[in-house]
């Protein structure tokens, strides 16, 4: 089990195709423990794309999609790895600081339910170099454009969640900045094997 995390820009799904070259069976899951997860489904459509979305109904919700992944998660078969595209310490750290302190507490319990990741990658990056690959992009959605017009809100975000993804997960951080697909590929396999051998 292998979690790549971080905020937007970061470069996780970039890595993500490398991985899925570079390792032999594979499965990819975003957001959720579970492909088919409806709630969560629902909460990510509205989040994507409903402004108005959040407070105490975006926070049930993403609890919601939580629990129907406790209840429903299959390991991965003998011989595949599942790679983890951001996780429930996401709703977490937004919880924690902007949204609902009852709910972030449930959500603590839940996660206490999941099971662990082998490895555990923060990637991170400058705001400079974030504006640099949305502008190459083609993404339009409400969270794009966080970074750049809240970026104080957004860095918090990112500090915690990169707190919660050590504490919970023991973490390796990594700084994206002025490294290439690749390099940061051969940096993620890198401690991938140093800490499989």
């Amino acid at each position: 089990m292998i979690l790549v995390e971080g905020l937007d820009f970061a470069g996780k799904s970039t890595l993500i195709e490398g991985l899925r070259h570079h390792l032999s069976k594979t499965r990819v899951f975003q957001g959720n423990f579970c492909a088919n997860n409806p709630a969560g489904r629902v909460a990510r459509e509205l989040d994507r794309w409903d402004e108005g979305f959040g407070g105490l109904e975006a926070g049930a919700l993403f609890l919601s999609s939580m629990l129907w992944d406790a209840r429903n998660f299959q390991a991965p078969a003998p011989g595949e790895v599942h790679i983890q595209e951001s996780c429930w310490l996401r709703m977490l750290a937004f919880e924690q600081l902007y949204g609902s302190v009852p709910i972030a507490r449930m959500m603590e319990e839940q996660g206490k339910r999941f099971p662990r990741f082998e490895k555990a990658f923060f990637l991170t990056a400058s705001l400079e170099e974030r504006e640099r690959r949305f502008r190459c992009g083609s993404r339009n959605d409400v969270h794009d454009l966080m970074a750049f017009r809240q970026p104080e809100k957004f860095l918090a975000l990112e500090r915690r969640l990169r707190e919660l993804v050590v504490e919970w997960e023991a973490g390796y951080v990594l700084e994206t900045d002025g490294l290439s697909p690749d390099q940061v590929l051969r940096r993620v396999l890198n401690k991938f094997m140093a800490k499989s051998a």
